[in-house]
């Protein structure tokens, strides 16, 4: 299925879920399930402190929404909290909060490492049983993309239904770099709901690409060694990227990769670990291909008022141009 408006979907999809009790439905107990199992297999794609990337994303949202409202005193829903490692940052700057997600096993890793001041919910999304109008901020980090492409209207409504008129929503997600105009798509589907008071780009496509590259002989390596995992890789695939796969990851070449990984290891993990070469890259990626170099957005936005404005104050507003749309 196209995905129009251009968000990265994860590979396995993680919704979450809200309230103390999870849902009874079968789909509900299924993305629990999915859940559970990839939190006790692979928790590490789940956390945000892994690479340089995903640290340097936790202190521009964190900054984005001081730059717009004090967290003393709020009370804030952080969706899909995985082990609540956001949940802690804003409940040290004064938040009350509840923090939400499906997996029964992410948020006993956020009891187990102390949540104090912290509620802890388990709770299924685009369709949680949270209160209306309740929260003075609502966080939803990197978690659209888990939500399938026909729910994402409906996820940014649920997000509308739980803010406080005077509150703020903050969102975010990884784009498609291989598109064009993903973020317009995005703003777009954040606009059907939400003012917004500011965006925050990450220009880290050169960063995905030079990565991609260098981590592509662990991947022809592993798919080498694993049969059973090529196989799945390969039916995901068709065309070129297909006959290319099957190429590099077949007996002839798979010795070969297995090789190169450890000399490309180094420069892996620099590229995961310094955040000096993380933001160097970004200038670069800026200058070159500007709106084209975006990987990654977050919004901070208000909940639209359900009376619409009238002409004349539309009127009074001065078109902009469609870069000053997103600055």
């Amino acid at each position: 299925m196209p995905n129009p408006f251009k968000i990265v979907s994860q590979d396995n999809k993680k919704t979450q879920q809200t309230n103390n009790k999870p849902h009874t439905t079968s789909k509900g107990q299924e993305f629990q399930a999915r859940f559970d199992r990839l939190w006790l297999t692979d928790p590490r794609q789940f956390n945000p402190l892994r690479n340089c990337m995903e640290k340097e994303r936790l202190v521009r949202t964190e900054n984005l929404i001081k730059n717009h409202t004090s967290l003393k005193d709020k009370v804030a829903v952080d969706l899909g909290c995985g082990e609540g490692i956001f949940s802690k940052i804003i409940r040290d700057a004064g938040a009350q909060v509840e923090s939400v997600d499906i997996s029964s096993n992410a948020l006993k890793a956020l009891q187990s490492d102390g949540n104090e001041g912290i509620k802890v919910i388990q709770d299924f999304l685009p369709h949680t049983s949270l209160e209306d109008n309740k929260y003075d901020l609502v966080i939803a980090m990197d978690l659209i993309g888990y939500i399938p492409i026909i729910e994402h209207r409906l996820f940014m409504s649920e997000l509308s239904r739980l803010v406080k008129s005077e509150g703020f929503v903050v969102c975010s997600t990884s784009l498609d770099i291989n598109t064009q105009d993903a973020i317009q798509s995005f703003g777009s589907l954040a606009e059907t709901e939400f003012t917004i008071s500011e965006w925050k780009f990450n220009y880290h496509a050169l960063h995905i690409r030079i990565s991609n590259f260098f981590k592509a002989p662990a991947r022809f390596a592993k798919a080498w060694k694993d049969h059973q995992h090529r196989k799945q890789q390969l039916s995901k695939k068709s065309g070129f990227d297909k006959w290319w796969y099957s190429m590099n990851t077949s007996k002839f070449l798979g010795w070969f990769w297995n090789g190169m990984q450890y000399l490309a290891y180094p420069i892996v993990s620099i590229l995961e670990n310094n955040r000096m070469v993380l933001l160097g890259l970004e200038k670069i990626c800026r200058f070159l291909w500007t709106d084209s170099g975006i990987s990654h957005a977050i919004f901070i936005g208000q909940r639209r008022p359900l009376i619409p404005a009238t002409k004349e104050e539309l009127l009074a507003i001065e078109p902009k141009h469609k870069r000053q749309v997103w600055e």
